[in-house]
């Protein structure tokens, strides 16, 4: 026997042969054989008599190692025979080259003992080499006798006893993750045979899709990385966990790292081939997790961009399958190609909540199609008025599992649909209601007819930010309320209840005043947003405009505001005004408009023109930009709509008519869902 003393010392030898991967460290004794020309190589995971692991073996059908090999490899630590060499004698890429991974078993045993079998001339020929975890710098080399059976070349090694119970490793997960690291090697070499506790690594059964990425480099802070190349192998079934294989040539892994990419639906493996990660590699820094190195975090970082824009490429192709799928069953909730770009990307957030629907949810793909386009309608009017909630539906409706979650969300959020639509809906939305606006006051049909109230008021509560963007969202209060009603007996003298009339007798319907507070970050000042609504035939003169100032400054004076912070903004908005009124709102030093501007208050006075005008010109680029469009029948239905709300609610509104004069007063709070949240002054 011959004891070859490593020359280095146990603790950097133990640095060196740890590895917190067990399957990594069994690894590199299958890499040891397939470095030797084998073309079959098995792990065996030796059980107890009670089904607990106790030892693993890994046999192959390899050259063996000779005395020669034995003697200079296992004596000097970085020897290796493959150092010479780029390639094995059948021409296969060699894994390593540093003579390290024989002592990864440190890991995973107390004991690595290899029976080797070579050719030595035309004889063969036996070597036991023994190494224990509490001796790395010691190899025990013995000449044994050969057996009856041991007629070829090959090595066994046994790791036994093991430091731990690694039951896990005959789980399927181990099983799977062994599987990932040999695929490419076995797709490139497809006469070699690996198995793993009697199960075979065949990768083509196992295959769904792949793609190979060409050689390119990358810039990296201090120098470029050329030649790196990536692989994407998608599996049928689950691997467990998604990694990045790293190697430094094709088809061999040198080392791991999670993948850390939104692929949701997808089992990948990625593999990342450079001359750079076996640098890393030979440097023993594969093993250190988050390790900084500058260039190798810049090559990562690379690889995973590279990922994730190829899985929202793979994406979109199941998606569109899926998609015509259920166009074709009838059940998609939109017909023909998108009418404009807010509904393209409607579609687009949609699909991506479909797919991750479908291919996580049973019931949904076993449901019947009347059920499917029912949830698939609920689907569009969430992403068309709030895609954010798309997540909660995902986790209350179909229950989503987290991870599947947080894939969707990063999704969307990578592609910034959602932000996308809600701003398009919301000029969307705003086309739509000024479209409304200037048919209900420019088109005779509906200029002579139109209401104030439950026509005109319920279109302007809903829309405030026509009076300008600071005005977007506005809030109901009903104290403004009770005080506009206050103000409006006080200066008419009329209590209660009352029946407007005509000049000629005729029963008539008040002018509508809405009241609505300004949302303001201090809270101890109060901004409100009171707007005087005129029909589009009338036109007003210096008698309405006094009122008009009657009625501010009898507001602004009530008790409720005394000695507070208060800022006031009244709109007067009317059909036409007379000259006299044209000369007070157009004087040098103030906007077009301001009728009276002070510190604690502004009023103004505009036609319905020049007010549509004015958003048209807000909304003009973006608007061009959606391409929105908003048909004529869409309108008048629109205007039906508004008409028919007003009907169901007349005796309420009739009835409550008694709180305003003319022009100026206060109109009660409406209970119709559409008034809801802006009670009118």
């Amino acid at each position: 026997m011959t004891v070859l003393e490593l020359k280095a010392q146990h603790d950097a030898l133990q640095k060196i042969a740890t590895t917190r991967d067990p399957i990594r460290a069994l690894a590199e004794f299958v890499w040891n054989a397939l470095d030797a020309d084998a073309t079959s190589v098995s792990v065996e995971l030796n059980r107890n008599p009670l089904g607990g692991l106790h030892a693993v073996t890994i046999r192959d059908d390899g050259n063996g190692i000779s005395r020669a090999r034995a003697m200079e490899d296992f004596e000097n630590l970085g020897a290796s025979w493959k150092r010479s060499r780029q390639r094995t004698r059948l021409n296969r890429v060699l894994h390593g080259k540093e003579g390290q991974g024989r002592l990864r078993f440190f890991s995973v045993a107390q004991r690595a003992s290899w029976w080797s079998i070579y050719r030595d001339g035309d004889t063969l020929r036996k070597l036991s080499i023994q190494i224990a975890s509490d001796s790395l710098h010691k190899s025990e080399v013995t000449e044994v006798d050969l057996a009856d059976s041991d007629d070829a070349t090959g090595t066994i090694v046994e790791l036994n006893p093991l430091k731990d119970t690694f039951d896990w490793l005959t789980g399927e997960e181990a099983r799977t993750d062994f599987a990932a690291v040999f695929a490419p090697y076995i797709l490139q070499y497809p006469d070699v045979v690996i198995t793993f506790d009697g199960h075979t690594v065949d990768p083509s059964a196992t295959v769904a899709h792949s793609k190979e990425f060409p050689a390119h480099s990358v810039i990296c802070p201090t120098r470029v990385i050329k030649d790196l190349s990536i692989k994407v192998i998608e599996w049928k079934h689950s691997v467990g966990g998604r990694k990045i294989h790293l190697g430094g040539q094709s088809g061999v892994v040198l080392g791991s790292l999670p993948a850390n990419v939104t692929a949701p639906g997808f089992e990948f493996s990625a593999y990342a081939y450079a001359p750079f990660f076996q640098e890393i590699a030979d440097a023993n820094l594969l093993e250190f997790d988050g390790l900084n190195d500058v260039d190798f975090v810049k090559v990562i970082d690379h690889i995973r961009d590279q990922l994730g824009d190829y899985f929202r490429a793979r994406q979109a192709e199941r998606s569109s399958e899926l998609i015509q799928e259920l166009k074709n069953a009838g059940v998609y909730p939109y017909e023909g190609d998108p009418k404009d770009e807010v509904e393209k990307r409607e579609r687009q957030v949609l699909d991506i909540a479909i797919h991750a629907v479908s291919s996580y949810s049973r019931d949904f793909k076993r449901a019947e199609n009347p059920l499917k386009k029912i949830t698939l309608g609920l689907l569009r009017e969430a992403v068309r008025h709030n895609p954010e909630a798309i997540h909660n539906i995902l986790h209350h409706v179909f229950n989503l599992p987290k991870n599947r979650q947080d894939e969707f969300s990063s999704l969307r959020q990578k592609t910034n649909l959602g932000n996308i639509i809600s701003a398009s809906t919301l000029i969307a939305d705003r086309v739509v209601a000024l479209e409304v606006l200037k048919s209900i006051v420019f088109n005779p049909t509906h200029r002579r007819t139109v209401k104030e109230r439950g026509e005109l008021d319920v279109l302007v509560q809903a829309n405030t930010w026509i009076f300008g963007e600071n005005f977007h969202i506005t809030l109901a209060e009903a104290g403004l309320s009770r005080v506009m009603q206050r103000v409006s007996e006080e200066l008419t003298g009329h209590k209660g209840k009352r029946k407007i009339t005509k000049p000629d007798g005729s029963s008539g319907r008040v002018d509508s005043f809405l009241g609505r507070i300004v949302p303001h970050q201090d809270q101890l000042h109060r901004e409100f947003l009171l707007i005087e609504l005129k029909r589009p035939s009338l036109k007003i003169g210096r008698k309405e405009t006094d009122q008009l100032e009657d009625y501010v400054n009898a507001v602004r004076k009530q008790p409720d505001f005394n000695s507070t912070s208060t800022y006031w903004n009244f709109f007067l908005v009317t059909g036409e005004y007379e000259d006299d009124v044209g000369e007070r709102i157009t004087q040098q030093g103030r906007p077009s408009g301001v009728l009276i501007q002070k510190e604690t208050h502004v009023v103004w006075v505009k036609t319905w023109s020049q007010l549509i005008r004015e958003c048209e010109a807000r909304l003009h680029f973006i608007a061009e930009k959606l391409q929105v469009e908003v048909t004529d029948e869409f309108i008048e239905e629109r205007i039906a709509q508004l008409k028919s709300s007003i009907l169901k609610e007349e005796p309420k509104i009739l009835d409550q008519a008694a709180a305003a004069s003319n022009p100026s007063h206060a109109e009660p709070k409406s209970t119709r869902a559409s008034d809801a949240a802006a009670p009118p002054g």
